[in-house]
């Protein structure tokens, strides 16, 4: 019995550190993250049904405020594209997203990025603090071992269930 709590709170102590450890990037340099990125993979949470992230990145542009501008284009029947404005907030790898078809804001964090290859960030609905959706984005679509496992690690820290949405191996829309 001893033995089975010792396990059991050990295992507690170690998902409360990867949970810690995982955290938005500290020295994001907003900069570098200009240009296209193509969806790689997308988890969300079960109970969130909308796929916000479902979108290839045409653009990243950075706004002489320091906010950035997100071009996506949406697959539905045709290709369609879309404008977010990312506000910056304190924390440099977060910023503030209002999404009109929710009429909900949310922080998008960006978890981790090497800037050339991989970024993987989250969406957390800023009333609830919960994530809600997180995301693998590519420069050029091809294997992306590092990202990948980088994104893994950010998957193990969720508490909640969630939906791991297929491996994309193209571009949505060929821009």
């Amino acid at each position: 019995m001893k033995f089975l709590l010792l396990t059991v709170g050990l295992a507690l102590i170690g998902a409360i550190q990867a949970i810690e450890n995982i955290r938005s990037k500290k020295d994001l340099v907003v900069e570098k993250l200009v240009g296209p990125w193509y969806l790689r993979q997308e988890v969300r949470a079960m109970e969130f049904s909308i796929p916000l992230l479902d979108m290839d990145i045409k653009e990243v542009n950075l706004t002489p405020e320091r906010n950035l501008e997100l071009v996506v284009l949406k697959k539905t029947d045709r290709c369609v594209e879309k404008k977010f404005l990312l506000k910056k907030t304190e924390k440099p790898a977060e910023f503030e997203i209002y999404i009109p078809s929710e009429s909900a804001s949310y922080t998008f964090s960006v978890m981790e990025t090497d800037y050339d290859n991989y970024i993987l960030f989250c969406l957390e609905n800023i009333n609830s603090q919960k994530r809600m959706e997180c995301a693998h984005y590519v420069r050029r679509i091809e294997k992306d071992s590092k990202g990948m496992e980088e994104f893994k690690k950010i998957l193990r820290t969720l508490t909640m269930p969630y939906t791991v949405i297929e491996v994309r191996t193209r571009d949505m829309c060929r821009v």
